[in-house]
């Protein structure tokens, strides 16, 4: 990681705002993952998704990883580029008729989902009283963003960024369980598979069930990448939103703690470790520093 600062302001710029790049890519990116024609390329369609709502922070994702994945992607001639700009705004009923189709049959099943998923705002941070927190669909689009630029080379980036994407769609029905709510982890689990059982079968996707379940199971290095990566992603928002003093008390001790008692490793995301690294060895001392002045 070559500025994690940067990475951090960052990932926490594209979640702000009524409308913001979060809240827009993740409609983009999941109606595309959703509605990808057979003949395009399925992984290529969801890297374009992605970047066609982050053109403003590139540069900067770019500079803090050292990754240019996402660099001018949207502005290509690809036909998986030109795809994302058609679900982003259909011209013509010949062009992609199975997604226009797709997306007329399933509208108020998207809707309802889209309506949902905004409007659900992290448990973690409402507990903690953080003002104007993130909402489930900002969470699960920086987490995909975040998964790609730190994906090591011999993983399936496609099945990740999907994988990110859907990880969390079943609190559209179950809701955002926490560590401190009075429910086992059997009824937790048995819960959020009906849930992604139903949505799936609702949308007609059976794939997005068998991800959900492999995700659940940490049973493939995608699924555990994806979950360390998940992980980080609280820690670096805690992070943030520290800095901008949007809770009442410090959030990054905590965090980190917790993400680095169920950081599963391996499969050389050695980063996520080196970042928990630095911001307990820089930013902890600073923030409490930050807090004594204040008092």
């Amino acid at each position: 990681m070559k500025n994690i600062q940067t990475f951090v302001e960052t990932l926490g710029n594209i979640r702000e705002g009524n409308t913001s790049a979060a809240k827009q890519g993740f409609e983009t990116a999941f109606l595309a993952w959703l509605t990808a024609p057979q003949n395009l390329d399925y992984g290529q369609i969801l890297k374009c998704s992605l970047a066609s709502s982050l053109e403003p922070f590139t540069e900067k994702l770019s500079i803090a990883t050292g990754n240019t994945y996402f660099k001018n992607i949207d502005n290509t001639n690809l036909p998986e580029a030109d795809f994302v700009r058609f679900i982003q705004t259909p011209k013509s009923e010949n062009t992609y008729p199975d997604a226009l189709l797709y997306i007329d049959k399933h509208r108020k099943e998207i809707s309802h989902i889209f309506n949902k998923i905004h409007n659900l705002k992290r448990s973690g941070w409402l507990a903690r009283q953080v003002s104007r927190p993130e909402s489930v669909a900002e969470h699960s689009f920086s987490l995909a963003v975040s998964a790609l630029l730190l994906a090591p080379q011999h993983i399936n980036h496609s099945k990740i960024a999907a994988m990110a994407l859907i990880h969390d769609i079943q609190e559209i029905s179950t809701g955002d369980y926490t560590l401190y709510d009075n429910i086992s982890p059997q009824e937790k689990g048995r819960l959020e598979l009906q849930a992604a059982r139903q949505i799936s079968k609702m949308l007609h996707k059976p794939e997005m069930l068998e991800l959900f379940i492999e995700y659940e199971k940490s049973s493939t290095p995608e699924s555990r990448f994806v979950k360390d990566v998940d992980r980080l992603d609280a820690v670096l928002l805690a992070a943030y939103y520290d800095k901008h003093h949007r809770v009442p008390k410090p959030l990054l001790p905590e965090f980190i703690a917790n993400a680095e008692k169920k950081y599963l490793g391996g499969y050389a995301c050695e980063t996520v470790k080196n970042i928990y690294a630095y911001l307990k060895k820089e930013k902890i001392p600073t923030i409490y520093k930050s807090c004594a002045n204040r008092e």
